[in-house]
């Protein structure tokens, strides 16, 4: 989350959400034939025509003559089958104007959005955790229409550091012995991730304050006595090193300035995971200067016109929103690069938009970061793959297109091979074996 909007609504926003009631229903595993499907495979970098057979919402073969099926079938032809999308950098409460004016969603809303956006499952980075570990675990339980929801509840951070400023009820850490109190606290509720701020950038002023590094390594020691991962929130390329040589399992952001020598091959050697957040660092730039991109359909069916009107007019010379935009086009090229280098070294890329913040929005900015990606250098294969399999080797699960993967799929109606951009052309969604009623998700 960035410090840019304002923090006082945000915080009575976020917290009004604690009392939302939630719809129960989402799909369970089911049986389904999909035909004449070209299969597009992120791990093998394949295309291939096959029908997929699908029992109790898992890949169950690809059956030239599936004889005696009688359940429910999609005819394929024509389209692109993708493993579905993820977003794993989110806080769920909804969608920012560039001046302060909320959509809101809440988790409930924002799976749905994310869901009819072809993203099948999001991790919320910080969102107050009675609230955010109801409604997943009740959507584990009962079911929930929409996106599937993983966690990390609070945001660990120091007194007076980033994730304090909003109003929000979070976690203190200031010492190795608190960070180890507060983990042994927060385990018990099965967090997903372990969010933790270490983050000694100073945005052109001065930093707000950070952990230590005996702290981070405590933070990072008690969440994996627990058998948790842990994602880190850096603002400097020194942060990135110290979480991996405390062994953090991510860290997200992309810090300025240019790579470290050495630091991409660390992190290749030690299995961090990368989540580079780049529609976050540099979209709103890029909607000043090409507000057309504004008008995409998939787009303009999950977030209210009231918020993307806003973004069509330019900031007041001084407003903040202004001074956001300088530093994004100072550093968009040099993000660009970084991460350029470190996918080539061989570190495992994942999708994350920090959507809530302004200019990412829930669900659709995984598109956008897809793109930055290609921009960055990525090939298609493995922008997808940083978005469906290698996501779903973080979180542990098995998000593909091989015999036992989950059946989440997207049908596109055009190949993202040949350009990524085509992930948005939506043509179909399923959903664990359930061809999904995307309009139904959308509000009335």
């Amino acid at each position: 989350m960035t410090g840019s909007r304002s923090r006082a609504a945000l915080g009575a926003l976020v917290i009004s959400l604690c009392g939302q009631a939630i719809a129960v229903g989402g799909a369970r595993g089911q049986d389904l034939l999909i035909t004449n499907a070209r299969i597009v495979d992120p791990d093998a970098h394949a295309v291939r025509e096959a029908n997929v057979l699908v029992r109790d919402g898992i890949i169950a073969g690809f059956p030239e003559s599936p004889a005696g099926y009688e359940g429910p079938r999609v005819d394929a032809t024509g389209t692109w089958l993708v493993p579905a999308l993820t977003d794993l950098h989110v806080h769920s409460f909804g969608n920012t104007g560039p001046s302060g004016g909320f959509q809101m969603l809440g988790p409930a809303g924002s799976a749905r959005m994310a869901l009819y956006a072809g993203v099948a499952r999001y991790l919320d980075l910080f969102s107050p955790e009675d609230m955010i570990f109801g409604i997943r675990n009740q959507q584990r339980k009962d079911g929930l229409p929409g996106a599937e929801i993983f966690a990390a509840g609070p945001c660990l951070t120091a007194t007076g550091g980033h994730c304090s400023e909003y109003g929000v009820p979070t976690r203190l850490v200031n010492t190795p012995e608190e960070a180890t109190r507060q983990v042994d606290e927060l385990a018990p509720k099965r967090p997903d991730v372990v969010k933790v701020v270490y983050d000694h950038a100073d945005y052109g002023g001065p930093g707000m304050p950070t952990i230590d590094r005996a702290t981070l390594a405590a933070v990072v020691e008690a969440a994996a006595a627990h058998d948790l991962k842990t994602v880190v929130h850096i603002g400097t390329w020194e942060d990135v090193r110290d979480a991996v040589e405390v062994g953090a399992t991510a860290v997200t952001h992309t810090p300025r300035g240019e790579l470290p020598g050495g630091l991409a091959e660390l992190m290749v050697e030690r299995g961090t995971y990368h989540i580079p957040t780049l529609a976050v660092q540099s979209d709103y730039a890029r909607f000043l200067e090409r507000p057309e991109l504004l008008d995409d359909p998939l787009l303009t069916a999950v977030v209210d016109e009231t918020v993307l009107e806003a973004y069509r007019t330019p900031p007041a010379e001084g407003d903040r929103m202004a001074r956001w935009a300088a530093r994004q086009r100072a550093n968009s090229a040099g993000d660009l690069e970084a991460v350029r280098r470190l996918a080539a070294a061989g570190v495992p890329m994942l999708t994350g938009t920090d959507a809530g913040n302004p200019a990412v929005f829930q669900g659709y900015s995984v598109h956008r970061e897809l793109a930055l990606l290609v921009a960055a250098g990525l090939s298609p294969w493995e922008a997808l793959a940083a978005s469906t399999t290698t996501a779903g080797r973080f979180l542990g699960r098995r998000w593909g297109m091989k015999i036992g993967d989950e059946a989440t799929f997207v049908l596109l109606d055009a190949s993202p091979i040949d350009d990524i951009r085509n992930t948005t052309r939506i043509h179909a969604v399923v959903q664990k074996g359930v061809v999904v009623d995307r309009e139904a998700l959308l509000p009335d």
